[in-house]
């Protein structure tokens, strides 16, 4: 029993990072992003090394980006996979994120959609 209620308070610890994290993202808020200042962050279209180069990159990402629809979390122990839509200016786009957490910040994430929809636009809108 008492197993079971450690493994529920990680559980929600995790999500509340999770959400801290897709909040973040969805408002462009840069300094409010829970990530280890070495986290390793990949996706079809680039890879950032540490807190600092994600946190640049959000701003760009934010021009593109209309709205985060979370579909589903899925957690086990210290990692998520989030099911999201990203309402983006090229449409909606079918996003998965597998997140690793620990010690309440966001180590790794590595995330896979089609980047087809995002390639064929050579311009960032102003």
């Amino acid at each position: 029993m008492i197993e079971g209620t450690i493994g529920d308070v990680m559980r929600e610890q995790v999500i509340q990072v999770i959400e801290q994290y897709i909040d973040a993202v969805r408002h462009n808020r840069a300094s409010a992003l829970p990530l280890h200042p070495d986290a390793i962050c990949e996706f079809p279209t680039s890879t950032y090394r540490g807190a600092a180069s994600f946190q640049q990159g959000l701003d760009d990402f934010a021009r593109v980006m209309k709205g985060i629809e979370v579909i589903r979390l899925v957690v086990d122990g210290e990692h998520c996979v989030a099911i999201l839509n990203m309402d983006t200016v090229f449409g909606i786009i079918p996003f998965a994120e597998h997140i690793h957490v620990a010690n309440g910040q966001i180590v790794s994430i590595r995330g896979y959609c089609d980047p087809r929809p995002m390639l064929g636009e050579t311009k960032i809108p102003a």
